[in-house]
């Protein structure tokens, strides 16, 4: 299962709830469509989204059975789980984040492997965070984080498991 957003403050009288969620995969999947959603309180449920409207930076969902503040509130910080084979094929230049997750750092000019992994990609406003940790537990750091952008990271290989790492030297620095 993909995280593709979270269920945000409720919205209106009628029961509709915010969806916060980065980039178009989930408005881009046919309605009605069945989700996973793990509450606060532990469980698993599943439920079922209606309707997807585009409001400001955030969407709005009409969720099957929800048709009250009072209902819809108990979905809210819930994650938005659905299957991976749902979403959309990536293009060459794109990726799931998830897809990540296990990858070996590299330099990008030499390609030479620089003992650390990718462990977690951490959601931040600004942009994601790639945290990196040690494939030997004699190296140190034992972790390092990495802004996901351009000036720091370059392609990916996911078929040889590997992320290209630019100026990774300063990052022993900080």
């Amino acid at each position: 299962m993909i995280q593709v957003g979270t269920f945000g403050a409720t919205h209106g009288i009628k029961g509709s709830i915010k969806i916060n969620t980065s980039g178009d995969a989930l408005s881009q999947l046919k309605l009605p469509l069945m989700i996973d959603v793990p509450l606060q309180s532990g469980a698993n449920k599943k439920v079922k989204i209606l309707s997807l409207s585009k409001n400001g930076n955030h969407l709005l969902a009409k969720v099957e059975g929800y048709d009250t503040p009072e209902a819809v509130v108990l979905l809210r910080n819930a994650p938005i789980l659905i299957p991976k084979d749902l979403l959309p094929k990536a293009t060459a230049s794109e990726i799931y984040v998830v897809d990540l997750i296990g990858l070996s750092a590299v330099k990008k000019l030499s390609g030479e492997d620089l003992g650390y992994f990718i462990a977690e990609v951490i959601d931040n406003p600004a942009h994601p965070i790639l945290r990196f940790v040690t494939k030997n537990n004699d190296m140190e750091p034992k972790e390092i984080l990495v802004p996901f952008l351009n000036l720091y990271v370059g392609d990916w290989d996911l078929s040889l498991k590997q992320i290209e790492v630019i100026s990774w030297e300063l990052w022993f620095e900080v």
